[in-house]
């Protein structure tokens, strides 16, 4: 399984994400924060699966440009999956007409834009030999974190969340775990602000790992660029061999 963070910056890549999207094995996204403005668009026309965590801004910013990029007259369109909540926003907030163009009308109507599909809980979704599995997370709003499984490798990607249960408790029962990528947005001076937001800090993530096995590879994403320093410096100090803070344009193969 290959998993490449989406850079968001304009110009030379950076460590620092505005905004939250990652690609795997080049045909499905999770979350559509950059996803609109890859380069060259072809690598966008590959993406025929988008897979939304929540509704944030940081997580769907780009999903707009991207169904416009992508367009083509008939009927192969992109596949979009969120929750129901999510889907209400989209329908409601974006797609309607003042923000955007309302492209689910449309793809009711003319030639479709988008697919949507809603997700249910623990309800696995299977697609070119891949199988994701949402799993509700502890956020501000409804949010599912995926769980990604080929025949050989499972990856978590653990959004934004508060501390949180049932995913770790799934992933106990799970074989083949070779990583999990968890949300670590705030410096412990501000757990306050992580608490309100429905975030982690370093604190708060080194706890939830350590529900996890020392093999498996702990990747921290989502970290605040204007953090990021004091961030990284208190993850550094967590004692554990295999975890990194996600680098931008790496290809990662689990």
């Amino acid at each position: 399984m290959k998993v490449e963070f989406l850079p968001s910056t304009v110009g030379t890549p950076a460590t620092k994400q505005f905004c939250i999207s990652a690609v795997v094995n080049d045909t499905i996204a999770i979350d559509a924060g950059s996803i609109g403005l890859l380069w060259p668009v072809e690598k966008q026309l590959q993406i025929r699966h988008v897979f939304l965590s929540h509704s944030h801004l940081d997580h769907i910013a780009s999903l707009p440009l991207f169904l416009d990029n992508v367009y083509r007259l008939g009927p192969d369109c992109p596949a979009v999956y969120a929750c129901e909540a999510t889907i209400k926003c989209l329908r409601e907030d974006v797609f309607n007409d003042r923000l955007w163009p309302d492209f689910i009308r449309l793809s009711e109507e003319e030639s479709p834009f988008l697919q949507l599909q809603t997700l249910k809980p623990e309800v696995p979704v299977k697609l070119h030999g891949l199988t994701v599995t949402p799993i509700p997370l502890n956020h501000i709003v409804p949010t599912m974190g995926f769980i990604l499984q080929d025949a050989e490798s499972t990856v978590a990607v653990v959004s934004d969340t508060s501390p949180t249960h049932r995913i770790w408790e799934v992933l106990a029962a799970t074989k083949n775990l070779r990583a999990v990528i968890l949300d670590c947005s705030f410096p412990n001076s501000h757990r306050w602000l992580a608490d309100k937001s429905g975030h982690l800090c370093p604190e708060l993530f080194a706890d939830e790992i350590q529900r996890l096995p020392e093999s498996v590879h702990v990747i921290a994403y989502h970290l605040k660029p204007c953090f990021f320093s004091e961030i990284e410096h208190e993850l550094k100090a967590i004692r554990r061999d295999n975890l990194e803070i996600g680098v931008t344009g790496r290809e990662y193969v689990f």
